[in-house]
């Protein structure tokens, strides 16, 4: 044997057992790793120390903590126009009326997650809408705290509508559904009012795409919008109103 050639043959061994550290090369035995092998496998051969172990983040805590989201919420005001965040607050704080304290977290401008503490405030907040600030909507949906918050679409508001004097023969929920489908997806026919109620209409509630124009007749009869916010009477969409749509200039006589 070469003398020269030793330090080389060193360098080699210990190239091979710093590779044997890699999740692909050397089971925590010495053993070659299979190619291929699952991650599941691969992760179980590793010996961490409590330190190392503490920057990982397993599987099992993340359901844990899956499991304990709940009454999380997303929001957007439908505008393109600048806003406190503190008045929004303190706007659907008055309109709420929370029994609990409601957590708002700013993401970005004009994206809001809100935490609810129970589950009247969560009722109210997601089913009793809609809900207005400065006259734009309040866009609302459910989060699960995990996807991205830019990756939620908000393009829907729910509202109540009033379709006005039915004839007796056409109060039926299955009828009602059937003349008002293009206003959009339909949630709840109320036939017989609630208290507090009182005329010739049926109520509905109706979940409406904000970037289509709003239907204001119906088959046979003319339904009425209730607590919506602003839209214009030129285009019929959410968010501005007539003088502010094109140059603003419009006959007010042949509005709907």
């Amino acid at each position: 044997m070469e003398l020269g050639k030793a330090p080389t043959m060193k360098r080699e061994k210990n190239s091979e057992k710093e590779q044997g550290q890699g999740l692909g090369s050397k089971s925590e035995t010495g053993g070659p790793a299979r190619a291929g092998a699952p991650v599941e496998e691969l992760l179980g051969r590793l010996n961490l120390d409590e330190e190392e172990d503490a920057g990982f983040v397993w599987e099992e805590e993340v359901k844990d903590h899956e499991a304990k989201v709940k009454w999380l919420a997303i929001a957007k005001v439908h505008t393109e126009r600048g806003f406190s965040p503190s008045a929004l607050y303190a706007d659907m704080r008055s309109a709420w009326n929370p029994a609990k304290e409601v957590a708002w977290r700013k993401i970005e401008d004009n994206l809001f997650t809100i935490q609810f503490a129970c589950l009247g405030d969560w009722n109210k907040a997601m089913l009793q809408g809609p809900w207005v600030f400065r006259n734009q909507a309040v866009m609302i949906e459910e989060y699960d705290g995990f996807a991205n918050p830019r990756s939620i679409v908000f393009d829907k508001i729910t509202v109540w509508a009033q379709v006005l004097k039915l004839p007796d023969m056409l109060l039926k929920e299955s009828v009602i559904r059937g003349m008002c489908r293009n206003m959009g997806e339909i949630k709840e026919v109320q036939i017989k009012l609630p208290a507090g109620y009182v005329g010739e209409f049926v109520r509905i509630h109706v979940r409406l795409d904000v970037k289509r124009k709003l239907t204001r007749f119906v088959s046979m009869t003319k339904d009425k919008h209730k607590k919506l916010p602003t839209f214009c009477h030129n285009c019929g969409h959410l968010g501005h109103w007539h003088e502010e749509c094109g140059d603003g200039v419009h006959d007010e006589s042949k509005f709907e």
